[in-house]
């Protein structure tokens, strides 16, 4: 399988925008045992991931263009963006994994992503589906990052068989949590503070013992500490 298929697998449907931000340039070391990791300056998130994963050369070239900026606008409302993709290729396997914004632009695809475990299957099964018939391997789990609502969903998808090449399944992970955390108003009059922002995770590989490199994934909400992006615990 070329790596191409396996990135778009993870591509979000819902108008997706170019890349936008600029992987830390002091964290590209060639150790992959040592993480490496990505900030979006416009939510103050600092991502941590394992250093056998390399950013995309095509969304490296678009992130360092003058004309790439976070203020770029197109004609188009993009409902949801991709901020950040990396894949880690070697004789034994292909893995990526993306990282996407929703954002208020589309104020009804947000809505409805803060539902969390109905998009994310929904989602989960769209993305899988143009390459056959995917199985949902978990249900949605709930859970928290720091407080903030989460929820994942697995599922998986046979690869269409080329002639003299042996079959192969792609695994997939999609987990998205509120990118802030409501609060709610003490009084009725009170105005409740909404959702700005929703983001995502989405992971492929072909192997499903490469499960365990999720737990590996952490996040930074501002200056807080490091939480996983998916613990342990939510994966059965």
């Amino acid at each position: 399988m070329v790596l191409r298929p396996a990135a778009l697998l993870v591509l979000l449907l819902v108008c997706v925008s170019a890349f936008s931000q600029t992987p830390d340039q002091s964290s590209a070391q060639t150790n992959p045992n040592l993480p490496r990791s990505f900030h979006d300056p416009d939510l103050n998130i600092t991502y941590f991931y394992p250093g056998r994963f390399e950013p995309d050369p095509a969304s490296v070239a678009q992130n360092t263009s003058p004309a790439s900026t976070s203020s770029t606008t197109t004609a188009t409302p993009k409902c949801a963006r991709s901020t950040f993709f990396a894949n880690s290729v070697t004789p034994v396997d292909t893995s990526s994994f993306v990282l996407s914004t929703i954002d208020n632009t589309c104020p009804n695809v947000l809505r409805g992503a803060t539902t969390l475990g109905p998009f994310i299957r929904e989602q989960i099964i769209r993305q899988l589906k143009q390459y056959g018939e995917p199985t949902v391997t978990q249900e949605a789990t709930r859970y928290t990052i720091d407080g903030h609502p989460a929820a994942i969903v697995l599922a998986s998808v046979p690869m269409p068989q080329a002639a003299g090449k042996i079959p192969q399944t792609t695994y997939a992970a999609k987990a998205c949590f509120l990118g802030n955390v409501p609060v709610k108003a003490k009084k009725k009059s009170d105005p409740v503070d909404p959702t700005r922002h929703v983001l995502c995770f989405d992971f492929t590989t072909l192997h499903s013992d490469l499960y365990h490199l999720l737990f590996a994934f952490s996040l930074q909400f501002d200056n807080d500490t490091p939480q996983p992006i998916v613990p342990g615990s939510v994966i059965r």
